[in-house]
């Protein structure tokens, strides 16, 4: 999330930046960036796996990935066949969302698989795609997205169960599988290139496992949460002193120009 600094205290601007300095002096075998949220990887002698454990979210409303809690591959993926992985939704709110995106050129540019929910049980599930509204229009400007439903289904998931989700895809068609039983399918007007992948929620603690990433048969991606691989940003900074403001300033008049 890119925050204009023109428009923002100069003590966030400290923090933004150092907060950027500190995720870039972290180890580089992360494969994960925590966007928003509490991502984890919880492990234990019995068995390891992937966990959101906010479930509140906050509406900063630059992308729909800050809107909710999501974690983004550092990495692009390559264009794929099937994405398959097992996930379980506890401690649902009464518009609990879960989704697993890919195709993402951004925070704002993916496609997306979302489960929703009431209290009682997860309701529908649908293929989504989030775009940028106005090119034009700065990043850090709020609201510049639309997410377009572009095809929904009625379904009946219990909370706390774990199923495996597997999404196929043949050129421009989409298959949506949970337990191998076809629930969603729909044509894209093109065939999805190869892009960042993830994982979102909000009012709901997911728990994500055995994630594997194919094409034509051959792993291309994969990660069993066996290891800790998730980059976070730590939040730091100070308050600048009355000449290290008027600096920051004089530096910030010099951008404009």
């Amino acid at each position: 999330m890119k925050i204009s600094t023109a428009s923002v205290p100069i003590f966030l601007f400290v923090v933004i930046y150092l907060s950027q300095l500190s995720a870039q002096n972290q180890p580089s075998h992360y494969i994960w960036q925590q966007v928003s949220g509490n991502w984890s990887v919880i492990s234990d002698n019995k068995e390891s796996y992937l966990r959101e454990s906010r479930g509140m979210v906050f509406h900063f409303d630059y992308s729909p990935l800050i809107n909710l809690n999501s974690l983004i591959s550092m990495n692009e993926i390559p264009s794929f066949t099937m994405l398959t992985h097992t996930f379980s939704l506890n401690a649902p709110a009464s518009d609990a969302t879960f989704m697993t995106f890919f195709a993402a050129s951004d925070y704002r540019q993916f496609y997306g698989v979302q489960f929703s929910g009431n209290e009682s049980s997860i309701t529908t599930v649908s293929l989504v795609q989030s775009d940028i509204k106005d090119t034009t229009l700065p990043r850090q400007a709020k609201g510049n997205f639309t997410i377009t439903t572009l095809s929904s289904q009625n379904v009946s998931l219990a909370y706390g169960r774990t199923y495996t989700l597997s999404i196929t895809i043949q050129k421009k068609h989409i298959t949506v599988l949970v337990d191998n039983t076809q629930v969603l399918s729909h044509t894209l007007d093109e065939e999805p290139e190869g892009g960042k992948i993830g994982f979102a929620a909000k009012h709901c603690i997911p728990i994500i496992d055995n994630l594997i990433v194919s094409k034509d048969n051959t792993i291309i991606f994969s990660d069993d949460f066996s290891k800790e691989s998730i980059r976070k940003i730590v939040l730091q900074g100070r308050k600048l002193t009355p000449e290290e403001v008027k600096q920051e300033k004089e530096k910030q008049k010099k951008q404009k120009n």
